[in-house]
């Protein structure tokens, strides 16, 4: 550890130092990565004379789960994460695509960073001596599975790529480097792809492994999970968006992504305060807790070892959103930032080093009270002191360095309208802004009773309160009615709050004077189809991403599931209806704007008359007045309208190109390969989710043995019981039925299709002795796979010890009765499918971006791309 943060600082201060001694920046990088594979080791050899090799491994896990056990705690992931951004950190070393004096700063951001996580992880002791001869709990029982191998380092490898997205911004937005685009495609692309491949996987885990029957369930660490990737969504299309994207959104889509990828770590690794997570491994509530995501934090920064870690996360998050507020304080275009305000960078290094040298006092033999001639405090926290305030005022540091550094050269627009209008005379113009800037956030945060959706109300209001004129920043205007009505739908803050919010955003085009301008938009001109399809892809994701966030942050006591399916609803007709009109933009325009109006009309109608048409769970209801019927006759029509033309688009008009070069080089084919996998994976997740209802006691059948349940056009028959103790890959017992399943011709019994065994592993911990102090289990689905879908089974675990102690009593066949849950899921092989094919269109787009000369090294020319 110590040779590691050596290193980084060495890299830190020299980031060139490939350019010298090429020895030298190879065993730097290498010692960086070194502590994980060294932490990995000692849980591969089970060296037990290490506390986390005692408290997460075992001997009798096999090595890949041994392997695996390296990131069950907080130490492990940490050093994972330090790994991959060397990694990243080493074959990005030399200058990117059009990257000039921005070079050394990214590379000191990224190595800051991963010094930052050693210094954090140093914090937690994670080469510990084990004390004594007691057992930990071993490793997860969910974690026990070839997935989750594979899983946890391709998430961390994503959020790896989104930080570096995160460094190239700063760099760039610090060293006034305004060529962009190529850059951040480098890193997009891959980062993409990686994040997708890691989310899938983890879906396809829940999908085998856990008992909810789902492969995605708005898990809080899943929509976390989802953030950045959706930033990532956002920046690939933001080079196919009408118009010139300027340097300050590329800088401030980076800057999120970066954001993103830190919240969802935050999610993740801050257990206890989204406590309906199934993922919250780490840490576990106690008592009553605040009703907002950051009180709950703040009474996080008194605990001694999980406090340093979430603090760190929070206080950099804090900052990225005040270098965004920093970045949009002006629009001259030739305006730099104020370098001073990285130092802001400093306060979590310092709170880091404050934590290991107090622990190494302790290790000195200072403890509770005075001894001698130290004075230390054993249950000292390094947050514990520092007001709630200091978290929430962070989010203004970047931008009152600015202020009070630099005048702001502007003036008011002569059209349009300004929020600044009344400062524009004063000779204390920037610091009057920036106070009443101050004031406004204040005010929102008092408002709402909410610090987080107080900072994200800064983040769309802070570029349109700068602007000059703040009626061309329309899409930050529809963010921030959006952001609104997602508060007021979550029930994250008042209707009335809600109604303030959304009212300071249309201002500007209340306010402004009347344009007389008249537009000349029509849904059935082509030129206007092909604004709405190139804008969708920006806006769709930009503003889902919103919605999807202030449900997460809502969603610290229980699962917004209803919540991101009803209102994402709209969100998946528009992107569908966009792709539509792009897919078609070569046919008659009038005809594609009939034929999508009336689709769209069909579907509303049916959805009101008969919601129940599709039948499965289609009248269950999702909200007062809404049935998932509804929201399936809403998408499903549309996205099966948009099918034909997407696939025409890809195997046709992009596949068939003599004059081309070869599919793997060519990104036009990849991406629209992905938009086609899309489609078929949200056809298929309106069969496998919205029209299923997994809280529906209705899935749950009662079997008695030898005799056949019907139930929809299946039959299923329990024929005998499964119990094994020896020869298990993992746990220490199973317990699994077998059910025979039958295809159903009315009331008559038709042909066997399948066997299929759900089941329950057992999980004990036990003691040198081999006495059992605990068992946990953990469910074994079972699918049974057709054409035209999957019929999943699971064992319903509270029957588990009950059977287990009537067979060892009496016998496996004194069990006469099961319960199993049972899910007919038709078409969704179309998730894994579509999910698969945009994994190939992604891999086509990356190979076709590596494949120009020297783009990993950022020496390649510009090529043509069809946009």
């Amino acid at each position: 550890m110590l040779l590691a943060i050596l290193a980084a600082i060495a890299l830190l201060i020299r980031p060139r130092m490939h350019e010298t001694n090429l020895l030298g920046s190879v065993a730097c990088h290498l010692l960086m990565a070194a502590p994980f594979f060294a932490l990995a080791s000692r849980f591969l050899v089970n060296d037990t004379s290490y506390a986390h090799v005692v408290s997460y491994g075992g001997e009798e896990l096999p090595p890949k789960f041994r392997f695996a056990a390296t990131w069950a705690a907080r130490e492990g992931p940490l050093l994972l994460w330090v790994m991959w951004m060397t990694l990243l950190a080493y074959v990005w070393r030399k200058p990117m695509k059009d990257e000039g004096d921005a070079h050394q700063l990214r590379l000191r951001f990224v190595h800051g960073f991963s010094l930052l996580l050693l210094l954090v992880s140093q914090t937690l002791e994670p080469f510990q001596r084990s004390v004594g001869s007691g057992m930990g709990t071993g490793l997860n029982e969910l974690l026990q599975t070839d997935l989750m191998v594979i899983h946890p380092p391709l998430i961390f490898l994503a959020y790896s790529f989104c930080i570096h997205l995160g460094a190239v911004s700063l760099s760039s937005m610090f060293s006034g480097e305004t060529n962009l685009k190529k850059r951040m495609l480098q890193v997009v692309r891959p980062g993409l792809l990686v994040a997708t491949l890691g989310i899938g996987l983890g879906g396809l885990w829940a999908y085998l492994i856990l008992d909810w029957g789902g492969y995605w369930a708005w898990d809080p660490v899943e929509t976390g999970s989802l953030l950045p990737w959706l930033a990532l969504v956002f920046m690939s299309h933001l080079r196919t968006r009408p118009g010139t994207t300027s340097a300050k959104t590329w800088i401030g889509a980076g800057i999120a992504t970066g954001g993103l990828a830190l919240f969802a770590t935050l999610v993740t690794r801050a257990g206890g305060v989204w406590a309906s997570s199934v993922h919250t491994f780490v840490i576990d509530s106690e008592g009553a807790a605040p009703q907002d995501a950051f009180s709950r934090m703040m009474i996080l920064k008194s605990d001694p070892t999980a406090g340093v870690e979430v603090m760190t996360y929070l206080i950099l998050l804090l900052f990225l959103i005040g270098f965004w507020l920093q970045n949009n304080r002006s629009s001259e275009v030739d305006w730099q930032p104020d370098r001073r305000s990285l130092w802001l960078f400093g306060i979590p290094f310092i709170a880091a080093l404050l934590t290991i040298v107090v622990a190494w006092l302790r290790a000195q033999g200072c403890g509770e009270g005075f001894t001698g001639e130290c004075f230390i405090d054993a249950d000292f926290a390094i947050y514990a002191t520092v007001p709630t305030l200091f978290f929430s005022l962070s989010v203004f540091a970047p931008l009152a360095v600015e202020t009070f550094s630099q005048p702001l050269r502007s003036s008011p627009s002569s059209s349009g309208w300004s929020f600044t209008n009344a400062f524009s005379q004063s000779s204390n113009q920037n610091i009057l802004v920036f106070v009443s800037l101050l004031v406004v956030g204040a005010g929102v945060m008092v408002l709402t009773e909410n610090a987080f959706f107080a900072m994200l109300f800064l983040i769309f209001f802070t570029p349109l309160y700068y602007s000059l004129d703040a009626t061309r920043h329309w899409a930050l205007g529809a963010a921030g009615v959006v952001l609104g009505l997602a508060g007021a739908w979550s029930g994250m803050i008042g209707i009335l709050p809600s109604g303030i919010v959304m009212l300071i955003f249309i201002l500007p085009w209340l306010l402004a004077p009347e344009n007389q301008e008249t537009g000349n938009f029509s849904l059935f001109a082509r030129a206007s189809q092909q604004k709405i399809a190139l804008w969708a892809s920006v806006m769709v994701v930009g503003i889902y991403l919103i919605l999807t966030l202030v449900l997460l942050l809502s969603s610290i006591d229980s699962i917004n599931f209803e919540g991101h399916e009803l209102y994402g609803t709209p969100f998946v007709v528009a992107l569908a209806g966009a792709l539509f009109l792009y897919s078609n933009r070569r046919g008659e325009a009038r005809k594609n704007g009939v034929l999508l109006l009336v689709t769209l009309v069909l579907s509303l109608v049916v959805a009101v008359w008969q919601p129940t048409a599709l039948g499965m769970d289609s009248d269950t209801a999702m909200s007062s007045l809404i049935v998932r019927g509804v929201l399936a006759w809403l998408t499903l029509p549309i996205l099966l309208l948009v099918v034909v033309p997407m696939a025409k688009e890809v195997f046709v008009t992009q596949a068939v190109k003599r004059t081309s070069p070869p599919l793997w080089k060519r990104i036009p084919f990849g991406a629209h390969l992905v938009h086609f996998g899309l489609i078929l994976l949200l056809i298929g997740h309106v069969f496998t989710t919205v029209l299923v209802d997994r809280g529906d006691a209705s899935h749950r059948l009662t079997m008695p043995k030898n005799e056949i349940i019907i139930d929809g056009d299946f039959g299923y028959e329990f024929t005998g019981l499964t119990l094994e103790s020896e020869g298990l890959e993992v746990g220490d017992g199973y317990v699994g039925i077998q059910i025979d399943v039958y295809r159903m011709d009315g009331d008559k019994v038709g042909e066997k299709i399948g066997t299929v065994e759900p089941g329950m592993l057992r999980f004990d911990t036990t003691t040198d002795t081999g006495f059992v102090l605990q068992s946990t289990s953990r469910s074994e689905v079972d699918t049974l796979s057709r054409w035209s879908g999957d019929l999943v089974f699971i064992f319903d675990g509270s029957q588990a010890n009950g059977l287990m102690q009537q067979t060892s009593q009496a016998g496996a066949e004194s069990v006469q009765l099961v319960r199993v849950t049972v899910y007919d899921l038709p078409a969704s092989h179309l998730v894994w499918l579509g999910w698969s094919t945009m994994l190939i269109g992604m891999a086509v787009v990356v190979c076709a971006d590596v494949s120009k000369k020297g783009s990993l090294k950022g020496t390649s020319s510009d090529s043509n791309e069809e946009e």
